[in-house]
């Protein structure tokens, strides 16, 4: 039967099958004298968006006359396949009374449905199917999905009645306020931890001792005065396998800090072995910096890890009884670091973080009591963070699970 697996218990009918033209109207209305200055594409995560902020710069031509003009509530379809969105993204135009659009999207205005319902199952894998029909068998070029706009207009789709529809638009609505207040959240925590760095590492906030007196003063000393700065033995790519002990590069080390998957890599153990028995192992405490790519990115090792990784690209500063690891972490991604590894690596230019730039750093110096109450209330404000972080992506992952079950 065409309803789906998870229903409100009031419905009971049989979704019915419409074609897609049943319920939309193409839009060919062109962007006449340049009409909107406003250059729109489509982000698979974002909807419609102002193109000149999402790529940092201007993609679109300056005469945007023959550009599609679209407004708000209108729908758009971007055939570009990516990641997680095999069959593209369609979307609603919500953020801006109107923009133009280029040509190589289909748009559309959604009629006799409920438009919020529509944007949701958009959002659901459910339409990917009738979509995979009409692709041209082998028809993926630059990125593109080749889709015949008569093809696209003639797909087939499963839907409710009106008042099923606006009763899945409206619960679906509350999980996405819930979603939204979680990221406000996470902005507003990740904004103070910022200013608490800032204000941490000026001294505008300084802690005090357990009979609350001021700690001493801090002292500006260079990295390498304090501990040993190296890197790794190099692996050779011919090197790598599928299996053994993981291998990270400097895009790795971004992944970890930014919470994404990294790179399934690895080497053997005997090369492993091999490599560490000239230039020994990582241990807890030291910190892994990248010098390539996103420069400046710090990875604390832990207790447990054991890896390998790649020479140059990561510079490798060994723990010292004189810093407290957690402290030199939270130093590192405080600006009054990250503006010396800036300067040192250029602006502007593909630079890259050195084992002397690394030595050449300044550090702003406190007792150990004092490093250690730092990065405690750093690590507590993190775990908040992380947290709420938690908490998004739980309710990410009902959002996904309701969009597959909820649509037909």
């Amino acid at each position: 039967m065409n309803v789906p697996k998870l229903r409100f218990k009031e419905f009971t009918d049989v979704w019915k099958e419409y074609p897609l033209k049943y319920f939309t109207t193409p839009i060919k209305r062109k962007n006449i004298n340049n009409e909107s200055d406003l250059p729109l594409t489509i982000s698979s995560l974002d909807g419609l968006v102002d193109q000149r902020t999402y790529f940092n710069k201007v993609v679109a031509s300056k005469d945007m006359s023959n550009y599609y003009l679209l407004k708000k509530g209108e729908f758009a379809y971007n055939k570009s396949y990516s990641v997680g969105f095999p069959f593209g993204s369609i979307k609603r135009l919500d953020k801006y009374n109107q923009g133009a659009l280029s040509s190589l999207y289909i748009c559309f205005q959604v009629n006799n449905m409920n438009s919020d319902f529509i944007v949701k199952y958009f959002e659901s894998p459910q339409w990917h199917k009738q979509i995979s029909l009409c692709v041209a068998e082998g028809a993926r070029n630059h990125g593109l999905l080749n889709v015949n706009i008569n093809d696209f207009f003639s797909t087939k789709h499963f839907l409710p009645q009106l008042a099923e529809q606006e009763k899945i638009a409206n619960f679906l609505a509350i999980v996405d306020k819930k979603i939204t207040n979680l990221e406000n959240i996470i902005t507003s925590l990740e904004n103070q931890k910022k200013g608490l760095l800032q204000q941490i590492f000026s001294q505008k906030l300084r802690f005090k001792d357990k009979n609350g007196n001021n700690y001493p003063n801090w002292e500006k000393k260079k990295l390498g005065k304090l501990l040993s700065i190296t890197s790794s033995k190099r692996v050779h790519e011919a090197d790598w396998t599928t299996s053994g002990i993981p291998f990270y590069r400097a895009r790795d080390i971004v992944s970890i800090f930014n919470n994404k998957p990294i790179s399934k890599i690895y080497i053997s153990e005997k090369l492993y072995e091999e490599c560490s028995s000239s230039c020994g192992k990582i241990s807890e405490n030291d910190l892994l910096v990248t010098g390539v790519g996103t420069i400046g990115i710090p990875y604390l090792v832990k207790k447990s890890d054991k890896f390998y990784f790649k020479d140059g690209n990561i510079i490798w500063l060994k723990n010292s009884p004189a810093i407290y690891g957690k402290y030199l972490f939270y130093i590192f991604i405080s600006s009054y670091v990250q503006k010396q590894i800036n300067m040192m690596t250029g602006k502007g230019t593909v630079g890259t973080y050195t084992i002397k730039n690394a030595k050449d750093t300044n550090i702003l110096l406190s007792c150990l009591e004092e490093q250690t109450k730092i990065a405690n209330f750093l690590s507590a404000f993190d775990r908040k963070l992380e947290n709420q972080k938690a908490q998004l992506e739980h309710w990410k992952q009902i959002k996904k699970g309701l969009l597959q079950q909820m649509f037909v």
